[in-house]
């Protein structure tokens, strides 16, 4: 596992346009076609947007936030939260 195609994701959200809009409509053609790939836990937690479960693989928080800031895979900012404060219990 390599968390930096996780943490990759999340800058490409923020920085690409298209990619949102590829996310969008497609997310697990999107994810499967990410570089650096992504390992099948990554992108099973990315599909479900389990950040919780992602921030507790140790991806950045500041990046994964960012999933619930555009609203990408089923994230808003009040489920974001939500998601990470049941991981941190």
């Amino acid at each position: 596992m390599s968390l930096y195609a996780v943490n990759k994701v999340c800058y490409r959200v923020v920085r690409e346009p298209e990619f949102r809009r590829e996310l969008a409509r497609a997310p697990e053609e999107a994810l499967r076609a990410a570089r650096p790939p992504l390992d099948e836990a990554e992108l099973a937690a990315l599909l479900a947007g389990d950040v919780g479960r992602l921030s507790l693989m140790g991806a950045n928080h500041f990046l994964l936030h960012q999933l619930g800031r555009f609203r990408v895979l089923g994230l808003d900012l009040p489920t974001y939260a939500d998601r990470i404060r049941a991981a941190h219990r």
